[in-house]
């Protein structure tokens, strides 16, 4: 089941997981000091109008989120997939795909999903899942002052 939520309460803790997760792709210094400020950042989900928490649950765990905002990499306008995460039990059986698809077709416009180009496993399942929704219609881009890919799209219909 996928739904949007208001506050960030209900994903606080598999939030923890994602961030320890994704760790491994930065070079962090003070990790704690690091997770307060990704928690900092995620707070503004819940009193800014432009943002949106989705949540994936199954028997009614949540087992993923997406996180939607404006904060754009490449394009000028749109929306991104800000953060997105499938617990590693539940991968590789569809449930991202689906997420991902699912905010996808909430919003129409320009999109766009960043990823790290240290986070190959990220990269090759964004390529797929993007490729499969738009049909091959997207622009893939690498951005130096970012250090990673982009795959932009437009889903207007």
């Amino acid at each position: 089941m996928i739904s949007q939520i208001d506050t960030i309460e209900e994903i606080l803790p598999i939030f923890s997981e994602y961030l320890g997760c994704v760790s491994q792709f930065y070079k962090i210094y003070n990790f704690d000091s690091w997770c307060d400020g990704a928690l900092k950042n995620l707070q503004k989900y819940s009193m800014a109008d432009d943002r949106f928490i989705y949540i994936l649950k199954e028997s009614e765990s949540i087992i993923g989120f997406a996180l939607v905002n404006k904060h754009l990499r490449f394009n000028h306008d749109g929306l991104a997939i800000a953060e997105f995460y499938i617990q590693k039990h539940c991968g590789r059986n569809g449930c991202g795909r689906r997420l991902a698809e699912y905010v996808f077709d909430q919003f129409s416009g320009n999109w766009e999903v960043a990823v790290t180009l240290k986070n190959n496993e990220a990269v090759m399942f964004w390529k797929k899942v993007v490729s499969s929704y738009t049909s091959g219609k997207f622009m893939e881009k690498k951005k130096v002052s970012f250090k990673g890919y982009g795959f932009l799209f437009n889903n207007e219909h």
